[in-house]
């Protein structure tokens, strides 16, 4: 009977779930929102957490001039230290790349019509005897005074549309800065009191759920957190190598802007497996400036290297430090990508290896309970 009103009453819940489905999702919309400053705030705490850990070792180790300063300012001057390493190379790699690609924005404005006249008469000089392909150039030829006027129309033209949405722009900047310092001090107290944060949530837990429970709660959380650590760390390990191979072979080659593109593609590939391709798309951007025959020879370089870091280096780096084989990354790149963008792409390596690890346990101790030992 017991189990019969169980079941009677779950399937009258779900019932009313689904027949409320918008007003449900508008409710659960609405608390995202609530908790999206403390969702921020988690994220920078993580992504900081390992550096300061390591930091805050090197700094106070046993041989160390600082080992003898008070417990109670040791963890605040690594969170501090850590936070102006982290700062200081955003701010190198701003410093790299903006004021060059406002260079070479502005060299390619002036000398895009020289290219597209020299590629005219490239055609009409070598492909004269084929009309169609005379008549399909002359048909998109350009008049680059015109372009440049239509520009200038649509861009005075947009200023009062531009105006008449400040405010509303204005107040989702206001708000996005609000969210994330709320976020940024939130983050702050986790980095600084999470010994204090993790035991009381342990106690919690020990209050709400069975001891077996427990334990299987613990065990989850303490592998999730180590996977996505593993993963951030070989996600910045592979961009890094895959920075340091693009900057030899351009040096090599003699490809101009070598740093800075190559800087570009290191940033760029923290995004798994689609955007090294965005780093490419920069890159070609910036070399077509100087010469379009190299931006050429770049793009087959790129393809060159992304063939050797997507088959070899990828799948070993970020597969083993995440624990997930090559086809699983993949599946949960294809999966997260196409539900929730870059941030899933993000996201659903790390979480699928989670579940990868939790189901091979469950099945292996099924497979134990049944005295199956090996599958051929």
């Amino acid at each position: 009977m017991k189990n019969a009103i169980l079941l009677i009453t779950f399937a009258i819940v779900l019932m009313w779930l689904l027949d409320n489905i918008v007003g449900i999702w508008g409710i659960i919309s609405g608390f995202l929102a609530i908790i999206t400053p403390f969702i921020i705030g988690g994220a920078i705490a993580f992504i900081l957490n390992n550096p300061m850990n390591y930091i805050e070792k090197k700094l106070f180790k046993s041989n160390s001039p600082l080992r003898k300063t008070k417990e109670s300012f040791r963890r605040p001057l690594s969170y501090l230290v850590t936070l102006l390493v982290f700062l200081a190379t955003i701010f190198i790699v701003l410093f790299i790349i903006v004021p060059e690609l406002a260079r070479t924005t502005k060299d390619l404005a002036v000398k895009l019509p020289t290219y597209w006249k020299t590629m005219e008469m490239f055609i009409t000089e070598n492909l004269s005897d084929n009309p169609w392909i005379m008549d399909w150039i002359n048909s998109i030829s350009f008049d680059w005074n015109t372009i440049q006027s239509n520009i200038f129309a649509f861009l005075k033209n947009s200023v009062f549309l531009w105006l008449g949405s400040t405010f509303s722009i204005a107040s989702s900047v206001v708000s996005g800065i609000v969210t994330f310092a709320v976020g940024f001090v939130f983050s702050i107290y986790l980095l600084l009191q999470k010994e204090s944060l993790t035991r009381q949530w342990k106690k919690v837990i020990l209050a709400l759920f069975p001891k077996k429970a427990a334990d299987r709660i613990f065990y989850i959380g303490r592998l999730s957190n180590t996977t996505f650590a593993n993963f951030l760390s070989g996600q910045l390990l592979e961009a890094i190598i895959i920075g340091v191979l693009f900057f030899v072979a351009m040096v090599i080659f003699k490809f101009p802007y070598a740093l800075m593109i190559s800087t570009v593609i290191a940033v760029t590939a923290l995004v798994p497996i689609f955007g090294s391709f965005v780093g490419c798309f920069i890159g070609v951007f910036l070399i077509v400036v100087e010469s379009p025959k190299m931006a050429l020879l770049f793009i087959i370089m790129f393809l060159v290297i992304q063939q050797i870091e997507g088959n070899l280096i990828y799948p070993h780096v970020v597969g083993k430090a995440s624990g997930l084989p090559s086809i699983w990354i993949l599946v949960a790149v294809t999966v997260g990508g196409s539900l929730m963008g870059v941030l899933g792409i993000l996201l659903f390596i790390p979480l699928f290896s989670v579940l990868y690890t939790i189901a091979s346990e469950y099945i292996n101790n099924r497979l134990k309970e049944k005295g199956i030992k090996r599958i051929k």
